[in-house]
């Protein structure tokens, strides 16, 4: 009876613990109540009861789901946040464990965790003990608190999936290690292992938080570029009134003076060029028009030779795709043009040609660029990878990773007379899909 009810005080001590960190660096303000408390009690003996019927390495993820659960319920959570916050609480854990066994080795048995209460109660006291030092060291802290921000921040699910597979991995390594006991090879490859998976952890999150970045920094651009395109057209509509009414003044004058200056401000330009207006102006609205406005305003202050030829139906392919996935090509043509404009800078012709043509069953869309030879790199859509140097290249790395989650396009490069070629292919099965 009293092993029973040491068991229970050591899950119970383990739920409120949790509860605790988690609460830390999810910057929760939930509060512990009679009712957190029930729900706690119910959590321990859930957990001894499985610890009873069959101790094993699946023991760990039946734990992970409860956990799951009784945290969902504290917090409020959707299934996916808490297996997020549930998931990340288990990493620490599993360290605190190892730790706690690295210590322990040199002082006990297996037997004697197994057998004799009062080590398994102190056994499970340094454990938490341990956690709880851990999450008190600010830079371990500003891990988790980063950590949880990055992965329940977008595609929770894809973010879940990873975390149990890590715990998973993690957990059946740390069983080996207890069933092993022993400072030997065998102990130190574990460690390793575990170690390992927590880094691929880190290493995916700050991934996520790459990609996160770049897609919201497109998203805030195409937002801002919808303006800049209802911009562009008002502004067009306007300065042909404005060009017409001067024409009427001009008919009328007979001072000479009067009708040079009248000459001047109707040959002023615009920023954008009248042609590369007229060009785009059969594009649907929504993004992808004022995107190419603005990337062709940059080109041109830039000093780049730019040609654009648009040649679609106006009931095609492009004006049938919903927002989402106008959005989509939007961001991989910006990260495309942006990297063309850069390598166009530092050729010699200073050249920029960008195209869309509407074939029987797909559009393409082709963006080709003069550029210098030694600035050409073949990995280029690998993370961190640009002639720019580094810190650069997370853009490719973005668009490649757009292109793998939609396989309605198609994206291919090519030289061609000394032009560097992209072509991204819409096909017309997928376009109201």
């Amino acid at each position: 009876m009293l092993e029973v009810f040491v068991n229970f005080i050591c899950a119970f001590m383990l739920a409120l613990l949790g509860f605790l960190i988690i609460r830390n660096y999810s910057i929760y303000n939930t509060k512990i109540t009679i009712k957190t408390i029930i729900i706690f009690i119910i959590n321990s003996l859930l957990i001894v009861t499985i610890h009873y019927i069959n101790y094993n390495a699946f023991s760990s993820l039946l734990n992970f789901i409860i956990n799951t659960i009784t945290y969902k319920i504290v917090f409020n959570d959707s299934i996916e946040e808490s297996f997020i916050k549930t998931g990340l609480l288990t990493i620490l854990l599993l360290v605190s464990d190892i730790i706690s066994l690295i210590i322990q080795i040199n002082f006990t048995t297996l037997n004697d965790i197994q057998n004799n209460v009062f080590i398994y109660l102190i056994s499970n006291i340094l454990v938490i003990v341990i956690a709880k030092i851990l999450i008190f060291i600010k830079p371990i802290r500003t891990l988790f608190k980063k950590c949880y921000k990055i992965l329940s921040s977008k595609d929770l699910k894809l973010n879940a999936t990873f975390i149990i597979l890590v715990i998973i991995g993690a957990s059946a390594v740390l069983y080996n290690l207890f069933l092993n006991y022993k400072f030997n090879i065998r102990f130190i490859s574990d460690i390793v292992i575990i170690v390992s998976l927590i880094i691929i952890g880190i290493i995916f999150t700050n991934n996520r938080d790459t990609y996160n970045k770049l897609s919201s920094q497109y998203d805030i651009l195409l937002q801002n570029v919808q303006t800049f395109e209802e911009w562009i057209e008002r502004e067009q509509f306007t300065r042909h009134e404005y060009k017409n009414q001067l024409a009427v003044l001009y008919a009328m004058s007979s001072e000479k003076e009067v009708k040079n200056k009248i000459e001047e401000i109707i040959n002023q330009n615009l920023n954008i060029k009248n042609e590369v207006v007229n060009n785009l102006k059969d594009l649907p609205k929504g993004g992808l028009k004022g995107l190419l406005y603005y990337k062709t305003i940059i080109a041109e202050k830039n000093k780049l030779k730019v040609t654009v030829d648009i040649s679609i139906k106006p009931k095609g392919i492009l004006s049938k795709l919903s927002k989402e996935k106008i959005n989509t090509i939007s961001k991989i043509i910006g990260i495309y043009y942006d990297n063309a404009i850069e390598a166009a800078k530092e050729s010699r012709k200073k050249t920029l040609l960008f195209e869309i043509y509407e074939l029987k069953d797909k559009v393409n869309i082709v963006i080709s660029n003069t550029f210098k030879k030694s600035s050409l790199i073949d990995n280029h859509f690998e993370k961190g990878i640009s002639s720019k140097g580094s810190g650069h290249g997370n853009g490719l790395y973005y668009a490649s990773r757009i292109l793998k989650a939609n396989n309605w396009l198609e994206q291919k490069q090519e030289i061609i007379d000394n032009y560097y070629v992209e072509t991204i292919s819409i096909r017309k099965n997928t376009s109201n899909k």
